[in-house]
């Protein structure tokens, strides 16, 4: 198996990959955009991109990816996000606290994450977004310099040999980013648990109440409910639907339900969850 993630070796996404195949192959890209076409062209057989954060959403880029493409969700799986500060030596807090050439390095949602810390314990730093949280520690690492550091997790420090300055700055200790695995191939999973559509609506009132009802009605347990603007359209949108399948009867009847309402549906996949 070949996984392609986006990010640096030591980043979250590698880390999940490891978690979910540890045997596997890791092939690096710096875009989502890339490991969707990695998988695309037999490059990797499965890609693994964050899908959702709890703290702050959605990751619109790759809901818009798997509209556009066709691949088939084949497992998922929820990472807690443990923040350290790392450097490429010692340094004391009060030392950053007071210097005015300190720089803070890593991926937006990351240095999002961190906001409120930073900000209490490092008021004059730079924050410096980058395109990955482990290719950061790297950086830093390499430029050797005490005054630059970077937000990244664990596995990246170990990976580069970073010196982690502070532990858990997260601001919310309940921070967790799902990620999602996916193959070109449909594959039929008799243990899946959870199934994931993208649905459209026809634009008549109560058409998503309807919609709505269908999955009620077959007792499938909806997790996830987003709406997301439809290319090209300035006043409709798409809705992504992830629903528990312990219940639920037929999905098969489910979606034949959906289409003669109107709906038009794509599933996504049904699969596992770590």
């Amino acid at each position: 198996m070949q996984i392609a993630i986006q990010g640096a070796l030591g980043s979250f996404h590698h880390q999940a990959a490891r978690q979910l195949e540890p045997a596997a192959d890791i092939i690096c890209k710096q875009t989502f955009a890339e490991v969707f076409q990695a998988v695309l062209t037999g490059e990797a057989t499965h890609g693994l991109c964050a899908i959702e954060n709890n703290l702050h959403g959605s990751i619109n880029e790759v809901y818009r990816l798997l509209e556009r493409h066709s691949v088939w969700i084949t497992r998922d799986i929820r990472l807690h996000i443990a923040q350290q500060l790392i450097g490429p030596s010692e340094v004391s807090l009060d030392e950053l606290k007071s210097a005015h050439d300190v720089k803070i390095l890593s991926q937006a949602p990351a240095l999002a994450q961190v906001e409120l810390w930073l900000d209490g314990h490092v008021p004059n730093a730079t924050r410096v977004e980058m395109h990955d949280t482990a290719d950061s520690v790297r950086q830093v690492v390499a430029q050797a310099n005490p005054h630059t550091l970077a937000v990244a997790g664990n596995f990246a420090a170990e990976m580069y040999c970073g010196v982690i300055v502070a532990r858990d700055i997260q601001d919310d200790p309940n921070n967790y980013t799902r990620f999602i695995l996916f193959q070109t191939d449909k594959a039929e999973q008799p243990e899946a648990t959870e199934a994931s559509v993208i649905l459209k609506t026809d634009h008549t009132p109560g058409a998503l109440l309807r919609a709505l009802e269908v999955f009620a009605r077959h007792r499938c347990n909806l997790t996830k409910l987003d709406s997301h603007p439809i290319a090209g359209d300035q006043r409709h949108y798409a809705f992504y639907v992830d629903y528990e399948l312990a219940e639920c009867g037929s999905t098969q009847k489910v979606m034949r339900e959906l289409k003669a309402q109107g709906c038009r549906v794509k599933v996504l996949g049904e699969y596992s969850s770590l």
